[in-house]
């Protein structure tokens, strides 16, 4: 596999696992998403409309998507430059079908197909730890992704589970270099939702769902 997509819910710890990965290796390197709008720049290349408008009429444009009113958008440069150079691109998805999109469009990619989850409660104090002033757009999201994951067809989408909530960062980036090199099967949706804790008729986080499974 030669490159890893992110997928989860806000405060997942997309952005602090892949600086554990980062850390821990430096073959691994963060897509930074191209942004229009306003908010928070780490981890974003802010562009124009006009910008983002070339880019889409150049083909450059691999998945966009509207959020927190602002446009997140993956530059196919973004993921092919660092693939040249031996290096192993680390991009965050925020939707199945963004999802289903990337993978679609970047098909001579081996990705690694990583969903990363907490449950709401733990989303809601993350988010007022970290200081967010919007934490309940993060928990709307939270409920998005939610239904989204159980809305969705995630037959065979995802390689690996982790729950971010039981799991620390340093583990969670080991877990993910190994199944890198080992490619593990892939997670049913049975054991996906065992996984998360969620009830397909209806929302919840059961406690005593498996950490990890894949």
């Amino acid at each position: 596999m030669s490159a890893v997509v992110l997928y989860g819910p806000p405060t997942a710890g997309k952005d602090t696992v892949t600086a554990a990965l980062c850390s821990a290796d430096p073959r691994f390197k963060l897509v930074a998403k191209l942004k229009r709008g306003t908010g928070r720049s780490d981890g974003y290349r802010f562009v124009t409309a006009d910008e983002l408008e070339d880019l889409r009429r150049r083909g450059r444009i691999v998945v966009e998507t509207p959020r927190y009113g602002n446009v997140y958008a993956v530059d196919r440069l973004s993921l092919t430059q660092p693939q040249e150079q031996g290096l192993v691109p680390v991009t965050h998805i925020g939707n199945v079908t963004d999802m289903r999109t990337l993978l679609d469009r970047t098909r001579a990619t081996a990705w690694l197909r990583v969903l990363l989850w907490v449950p709401r409660n733990v989303c809601k104090e993350r988010s007022g730890e970290r200081g967010d002033t919007d934490t309940p757009k993060r928990l709307a999201a939270w409920d998005e992704t939610a239904q989204d994951v159980l809305g969705s067809d995630v037959r065979d989408l995802f390689d690996l589970v982790v729950r971010t909530d039981r799991t620390d960062p340093a583990t969670a980036a080991e877990q993910i270099a190994h199944a890198l090199v080992e490619a593990p099967d892939v997670v049913s949706r049975e054991d996906l939702l065992a996984a998360l804790g969620l009830d397909p008729g209806g929302h919840g986080s059961d406690q005593s769902a498996s950490a990890r499974r894949g």
